[in-house]
């Protein structure tokens, strides 16, 4: 990221950005944009690091889901990672042939199916955890305070309540009054 961007992006101030001649917002101030950038920002070493344990980018958000919440449902691993079922499928895949999950039948309904683990996967998360906390300290949170990395997790879960809630919203269906 050049500095004149990254000046950019750290300016501070809690007031609501001015709008500039034309009545838009400078993209510098684009929430979505900002989050973007940040994520992105990090994607390089995040993947360096996962690469060198063997696990693919396309795992990692349901290795973190499922060390917390072994053998839950593919339907359920997809909505705590908030992603499309193809997706999930298909990082599935990635993971069974990276021998770091399984993916089991459910015992009574045959439509269901459970995704557990190896042993492989649980062994990884001890080495794997701190060094991608590391890489998000160093990439992300840099001279925050505890307090301001406390109100930064806050604010994030309060967004993505807000974006859950209206996806949740859109998918109904619409009725007619």
């Amino acid at each position: 990221m050049s500095r004149q961007r990254a000046a950019a992006i750290s300016r501070s101030g809690t007031d609501m950005p001015a709008p500039m001649a034309d009545g838009l917002y400078p993209a510098s101030e684009s929430i979505a944009l900002l989050m973007r950038i940040g994520l992105f920002g990090m994607r390089a070493a995040f993947k360096e690091t996962l690469a060198k344990h063997g696990v693919p980018w396309s795992a990692w958000y349901y290795l973190r889901v499922l060390w917390e919440a072994d053998g839950i449902s593919q339907r359920e691993l997809t909505e705590r990672v908030g992603t499309m079922q193809p997706n999930t499928v298909s990082a599935l895949r990635q993971m069974k042939k990276s021998g770091l999950a399984r993916i089991e039948p459910h015992a009574t309904e045959r439509r269901r199916t459970h995704v557990r683990l190896t042993p492989k996967a649980r062994q990884l998360m001890s080495r794997l955890l701190p060094e991608v906390r590391s890489i998000v300290r160093a990439a992300a949170l840099d001279g925050f305070t505890e307090r301001e990395e406390a109100d930064l997790r806050r604010l994030l879960r309060k967004i993505c309540s807000n974006v859950l809630r209206e996806a949740e919203q859109l998918r109904q269906p619409r009725r007619n009054l």
